[in-house]
């Protein structure tokens, strides 16, 4: 009895950081075991168990990548094959249903367990990706070190082992009639490498990969350019197909089930490209149109599948092929009225198929099964011809296991003959050898935790060390500038003891400013403002300092004609910073006074007499103005 794993993952993901975790439902004589099992679990189930067949929905969910697939199967017992039950566009719960399995597609379990039961029912396609021959490498199991006055013999030693077990590798071979070809290397007293690929899958090479002191044998399949599928059996997709033929010919495709399996319209579309299109869809068991009287190509595409022709008893009206095909999307009303067909003809053998369906039992194609009642096949009679195949099949499987058995047997008793007369001879220097590598393990595992521990403690000291050093110097940076900043507040603290003015400072000629320099520093009636950066004030700004009444302006740079305006309109004299004495610091600075106090006389002097020439100028334009 064959032993079948059903396999579907339950959590995390192997592309992720959490591992995932499988239901495996093992189906052996008859019973059925559940179980959850992390991924190395699954794979030491399989070296123990060795199933006949590893079934699940997606390889993808169990492996990484090509090459995890290759180790894989490189390393899995030679008889177990790996099967993905979906492909095709088939999912896993349609595939179900067509072979009357009830699953629950949220529950893993039921999903590994419809995987197993498809995969016994033939359903599904073989994982391959080694070709049918084998590759035996027979070498050095060890280094034959830097050199001494004893390497010559200690290599001749070694090479003759490897000779040795090479030859009668080779001779079991040719006893056995295998084809193979050789690639030998030479060493010192022998060889040191021979390679021998066989004519004949892994699976029937009786030598497994195993090791001495001295050499090594490494069996293992030689793998496929890309993966292929291989169906386990040809499982025809059986559809119901609606033809709108005319200048533009349209083909609209349904399942047995009533889905939507393809549609299509094309302009000038002759009889053998409909032929090849549906045969792309699947095996059409009905071909209807929604004419009461068939056209001539729906009636040759109907007898090329050697298919039941559906008409309806009137033609179909425009409103109910609308309304039939309204759940589905069309691209033109051709596509629309093929659809109507189908739809109408499946409708015509629902009741029947849902009724058949229901006396199905599980493991039988469903599908089929409808597909030969809609051509008239009796129920009974399906049952029948279906257990007499299901018995010719059991009939020629037997005959075909014995004597595969037989063979088996004969395998595998030359194998342990040869494993154990090589082997044998030691058990017991491996055992001590063992031992010994075990100890050294020990010793080494808690010195590399013990360098591990103090090489992460170091690595931590020297981290926090940085940043406790970019730390130190940044707050080095800070002390400085506080102290500049400290030194030239002292100064100008001294300079107003001696008689200087202290200035309100603004970096800019901006409303944000001056609004800032309002709320931090206070800007009252009487007060020196001076204007780091004075270019771009505009007249409003400048009319915002004036009503303040501030008393002065010192500004570093050029500043726009409409803010000298509005400064002379309120007679409030703009000094330049080359014409004083001051010393600037971040909000504030101090002013010579003696020297600002000259100079300020002066500008007001000069607002003074610049008004009075304007008035005079006004008071000739007048006069002119009269006497004309």
């Amino acid at each position: 009895m064959s032993v079948v794993f059903g396999v579907d993952i339950v959590g995390g993901s192997v592309h992720g950081k959490i591992k995932p975790k499988y239901a495996v439902v093992v189906l052996e004589n008859g019973s059925e075991v559940e179980k959850i099992v992390s991924r190395s679990k699954l794979f030491r189930m399989v070296r123990e168990k060795k199933p006949d067949i590893i079934a699940v929905d997606n390889i993808y969910e169990v492996f990484r990548s090509r090459e995890e697939l290759i180790y894989f199967l490189k390393n899995a017992p030679a008889e177990t094959r790996l099967v993905q039950v979906t492909g095709r566009g088939q999912s896993l719960p349609s595939l179900s249903k067509r072979f009357g399995l009830n699953i629950n597609i949220r529950n893993p379990v039921d999903e590994a367990r419809a995987c197993a039961y498809l995969a016994s029912f033939g359903i599904g396609s073989e994982i391959s990706v080694f070709i049918d021959k084998t590759k035996i490498t027979v070498s050095r199991n060890r280094s034959l070190g830097k050199g001494g006055w004893r390497q010559k013999k200690y290599g001749r030693k070694i090479h003759d082992a490897v000779r040795t077990v090479y030859r009668e590798i080779k001779n079991r071979l040719s006893d056995m009639g295998f084809d193979f070809v050789e690639d030998v290397k030479s060493g010192y007293g022998g060889i040191s490498r021979g390679i021998l690929l066989v004519s004949a899958p892994r699976s029937e090479i009786p030598i497994n990969s195993f090791k001495t002191k001295d050499v090594q044998v490494r069996v293992e399949a030689v793998e496929k350019e890309k993966i292929e599928f291989i169906p386990l059996q040809k499982t025809l997709r059986y559809i119901i197909v609606g033809i709108d033929p005319g200048a533009t010919t349209a083909v609209a495709a349904l399942d047995l089930r009533g889905n939507l399996v393809g549609v299509r319209s094309k302009k000038g579309w002759g009889s053998a490209e409909v032929v090849e299109y549906i045969s792309s869809l699947g095996k059409p068991v009905v071909v209807a149109t929604d004419k009461s009287n068939p056209p001539e190509l729906v009636s040759k595409v109907r007898a090329s599948f050697n298919s039941v022709l559906y008409t309806p008893r009137e033609d179909l009206s425009v409103d109910k092929k609308k309304t039939l095909a309204s759940r589905f999307r069309t691209v033109n009303d051709h596509e629309r009225d093929a659809l109507a067909a189908a739809i109408d003809a499946f409708n015509s053998y629902k009741n029947k198929l849902s009724n058949v369906e229901k006396r199905i039992p599980a493991g039988m194609d469903s599908d089929r099964v409808k597909a030969e009642i809609i051509k008239g096949t009796p129920l009974h009679e399906i049952f029948a011809n279906q257990l007499r195949e299901e018995k010719a099949v059991k009939k020629a499987h037997s005959e075909t296991v014995s004597r595969e058995e037989i063979l088996k047997r004969d395998r595998i008793i030359e194998e342990l003959k040869e494993d154990n007369r090589i082997l044998s001879r030691k058990i017991s220097e491996l055992r001590s050898e063992i031992e010994k590598l075990r100890e050294r393990m020990a010793a080494i595992s808690r010195e590399e935790h013990e360098r591990i521990r103090r090489d992460n403690y170091v690595r931590n000291l020297e981290r926090e060390v940085y940043e406790l050093r970019k730390r130190l110097r940044e707050k080095d940076r800070e002390i400085e500038d506080l102290k500049e900043k400290i030194a030239l507040l002292r100064r100008m603290k001294m300079l107003e003891f001696q008689g200087w003015k202290e200035v309100k400072v603004l970096r800019k000629f901006t409303k944000d400013e001056v609004e800032r320099a309002e709320k931090e520093l206070g800007i009252s009636e009487g007060d020196i403002v001076c204007i780091l950066d004075s270019s771009g004030g505009s007249a409003a700004i400048a009319e915002m300092l004036c009503k303040k009444g501030i008393r002065a302006v010192i500004c570093s740079s050029g500043m726009s004609h409409l803010a000298y305006e509005a400064f002379d309109s309120y007679g409030i004299p703009r000094i330049s910073m080359d014409e004083v004495e001051i010393l600037v610091g971040e909000d504030i600075a101090v002013v010579n006074a003696d020297r600002f106090e000259r100079v300020y006389s002066e500008k007001v002097e000069e607002l003074k007499r610049k008004k009075l020439e304007n008035l005079e100028k006004l008071v000739e334009d007048y006069r002119k103005r009269r006497v004309v």
